[in-house]
């Protein structure tokens, strides 16, 4: 039994460990950048300035997690706390072309009533979307563009990220 209790105690110890050095590689700012929504829109990196937080959502349309937390994320994005924003970046609707992918992407955002606003990847935001080693990941920027917080990998309730968000905005 004592050793089947260290065996455990030495697998989470790495599980820190590794989550840590995970988290130091994230670029502390998010980079600039000119991108489009999934409706066509421009979007640059001055999203950001607009609240003084925002939840930056990292998913895939291929990715039964990112399309299960959607409908709570939807709500989320409906009543967000006071001085933030939620926004989501679909990694695999890359480029003009994809319009398989965007149309997926939006069928699974109208499914779920998540009409918050969806970025397309650009090469500019390589810094951040290379460090992506899971998805759905979520990560936190201030009004100035600088990554706060700690990224969150996985899929949450609508309730997890909401106290993650709070959280935030209190150390802010």
């Amino acid at each position: 039994m004592k050793k089947f209790i260290c065996s455990v105690m030495i697998f989470v110890l790495a599980v820190v460990l590794v989550s840590g050095a995970y988290a130091d590689d994230l670029p502390g700012v998010f980079p600039s950048f000119s991108s489009r929504s999934l409706e066509g829109d421009v979007v640059t990196n001055d999203v950001f300035s607009g609240e003084k937080l925002t939840m930056v959502n990292i998913l895939t349309t291929w990715c039964p997690p990112c399309i299960g937390e959607m409908p709570d994320l939807g709500t989320l994005g409906r009543g967000m706390p006071k001085g933030s924003q939620l926004v989501g970046l679909v990694l695999d609707a890359e480029g003009p072309d994809d319009s398989n992918t965007k149309k997926n992407a939006q069928d699974i955002l109208s499914k779920a009533k998540a009409d918050f606003l969806q970025i397309l990847p650009t090469e500019d935001m390589a810094p951040v979307t290379d460090w992506v080693e899971a998805i759905p990941t979520t990560i936190f920027v201030d009004s100035k563009g600088r990554i706060v917080g700690n990224p969150l990998v996985g899929a949450r309730s609508e309730a997890e990220y909401r106290s993650e968000v709070e959280k935030i905005l209190e150390s802010m």
